[in-house]
């Protein structure tokens, strides 16, 4: 969801330069893959590498930085870059609070059992992703 999130904005603000979007969204899709390779790795998934998945997780939507700073910097003194980068940042920020909640196992560790099926802290790090997505379809 991380990388697909971030296509659009990479894409659309360096629509004029395109060894830049090409750049970044190769860099990106690559980060992504080594994510998902390391997820689905056996030795990677045991509960001990709990905090490993949101460090690679919040690794995939700091990577948006460079890219924002570059538009931001292309596109000086254009009000629609302002809008771009404050929703950029609303993503990240989403982004991060999902990974609190995941590494955090907020709520349930304050109520252990009572979150089993749903309200649990991998379906809460789910949500702002896809409030994200949403937001950008």
């Amino acid at each position: 969801m991380i990388v697909a999130s971030f296509v659009p904005p990479v894409y659309y603000a360096f629509l004029c330069h395109p060894p830049a979007w090409v750049a970044y969204l190769s860099a990106i899709t690559a980060l992504g893959a080594l994510v998902v390779a390391a997820l689905l790795s056996p030795s990677c998934s045991s509960p001990r590498y709990r905090r490993l998945h949101a460090a690679l997780f919040l690794a995939m939507g700091l990577s948006g930085v460079v890219p924002a700073l570059h538009a931001l910097w292309l596109n000086w003194g254009h009000a629609a870059c302002y809008l771009a980068l404050g929703l950029e940042v609303a993503m990240g920020l989403a982004y991060a609070t999902g990974a609190w909640f995941y590494v955090s196992r907020v709520p349930e560790k304050w109520r252990p059992g009572g979150f089993d099926v749903i309200g649990h802290s991998h379906q809460i790090f789910h949500v702002p992703g896809v409030l994200q997505l949403a937001r950008g379809a």
